[in-house]
């Protein structure tokens, strides 16, 4: 007897994605944190860019999660989507705390008085860190949303081509 997959695949290309994600993050935390020592505006613009970044996620988990409500046929269909919202909030959940990772972590750079300088040092490479893996998060939205949109368009089609025609495609 065959072994049941019940999950659902790992892709490859997102692992890879990931990871190169990751290593660029970890390699620009590290060779940015003079630059970003010295600048007076960088965490500024790091709370502003992400406490914008955050709202918009926020936006975008609402949508994700209405998106779907109900959209099958019977209960089956109804669990098998409730399944796909729950991953696709999940994903969203990671990157809404990376950027509230990076603005708790921009809010301790900004108390440097007080700490001793390796601290600061290690604070401001972690900033640097989660600061890259959020924008690299953040270019998967746009894609997200523009998918929602469509998919709700192309669900609105087919529920009024099947009233229109009888449900069997013929007018």
């Amino acid at each position: 007897m065959a072994a049941m997959n019940d999950g659902p695949k790992v892709s490859g290309r997102k692992v890879a994605t990931e990871l190169t994600s990751v290593a660029i993050a970890l390699l620009t935390g590290w060779l940015l944190q003079p630059w970003y020592h010295r600048s007076e505006d960088a965490t500024s613009v790091l709370v502003t860019v992400f406490s914008i970044l955050a709202g918009f996620l926020a936006a975008v988990m609402a949508i994700v999660a209405n998106d779907r409500v109900l959209r099958g046929r019977n209960w089956r269909q109804d669990t098998y989507y409730l399944a796909e919202v729950r991953r696709e909030l999940l994903r969203h959940s990671v990157t809404f705390y990376i950027y509230l990772a990076v603005l708790v972590l921009a809010f301790f750079t900004s108390i440097s008085s007080t700490w001793p300088v390796w601290a600061q040092r290690w604070t401001e490479h972690s900033l640097l860190f989660f600061a890259t893996l959020g924008i690299f998060h953040s270019f998967q939205l746009p894609r997200i949303l523009s998918r929602k949109h469509v998919t709700a368009i192309e669900k609105e089609i087919r529920q009024r081509r099947e009233r229109e025609t009888g449900g069997d495609g013929r007018p």
